[in-house]
């Protein structure tokens, strides 16, 4: 495996969950796995080990629309952290102003596990998530879609797909039409995509080798609007996932050249330059 090479200074890590005691924040009864406990503590400590400065938190579905967890964690987190937010569907622009103060940016809409918000739901939210400066994440498998560009017309404000647009495991050729669809969806500038959880889309062991295709594809397309995500702390997923290994994995998608070096000015657009735009006002 490719060991991580230097990472620039402000870089984000764009999609990670806290989870804390369900003592504290009940778990949702109709959740689609059992998640461990993930507290913020040791989610800092992990970015410090790796050398990231911001992290973005993202609303897992094990807790449906309660977002108390979240908005806890940010505000432990002292403004290092931002969130995404699945706020219940009624709610009004009042509620997403004040998630705004709390720290959140973005909602999510999860069409993979139990518990998420629908699109429909967030397209009558558009005119206050513009007004905040938010964006729209997405985790569904882009394969099934049909059509991307005209989902992704529906939305006036930015929508990242988490993932890589999740294919089922050993599926991930560029060549499919899916694929092939959100390739170009991110070389128009349509969406961002996270560079994430290659280990969801693998059939193999780190460093994942049959998803670099898909993902060296991505960054050729536009790597202005590739983000890139530890995912941790890897939710319903075999355990062993090092973040050495994901920090190694990017660079070897950096490379111009397969087994080469990582392009320094990519692997900045990617972890500093986008994140910091698309999340940090930048």
């Amino acid at each position: 495996m490719t060991q991580p090479g230097h990472t620039p200074a402000e870089a984000w890590d764009s999609h990670a969950h806290v989870i804390e005691s369900p003592l504290r924040y009940p778990l949702l009864p109709e959740r689609g796995y059992d998640p461990p406990q993930a507290p913020l503590e040791a989610y800092l400590g992990i970015l410090d080990r790796v050398g990231l400065e911001r992290g973005v938190l993202v609303q897992p579905s094990v807790y449906g629309f309660d977002n108390r967890c979240l908005v806890d964690a940010l505000q432990r987190a002292e403004g290092r952290l931002i969130g995404v937010a699945v706020p219940a569907p009624d709610s009004g622009g009042q509620a997403l102003e004040a998630l705004h103060r709390q720290g959140v940016r973005g909602v999510r809409c999860n069409l993979l596990n139990s518990g998420g918000l629908t699109p429909d739901a967030v397209e009558r939210w558009q005119p206050v998530l513009r007004d905040l400066g938010w964006h729209v994440a997405i985790q569904f498998r882009v394969a099934e879609v049909g059509d991307l560009h005209s989902f992704l017309d529906r939305f006036e404000v930015p929508v990242v797909i988490d993932h890589m647009g999740r294919p089922h495991p050993g599926r991930g050729d560029p060549s499919e039409p899916g694929l092939r669809q959100l390739i170009e969806a991110v070389r128009d500038g349509a969406c961002f995509v996270k560079l994430s959880a290659p280990y969801r889309l693998s059939a193999r062991a780190a460093p994942w080798s049959d998803v670099t295709p898909l993902a060296r594809a991505l960054i050729r397309a536009n790597p202005a609007a590739c983000l890139w995500a530890t995912d941790w702390p890897h939710t319903d997923t075999p355990a062993g996932i090092r973040e050495d290994d994901l920090l190694g994995a990017l660079d070897e998608w950096c490379a111009p050249d397969p087994g080469g070096t990582a392009d320094p000015g990519v692997k900045e657009t990617i972890l500093r330059a986008v994140p910091g735009k698309l999340f940090g006002g930048e």
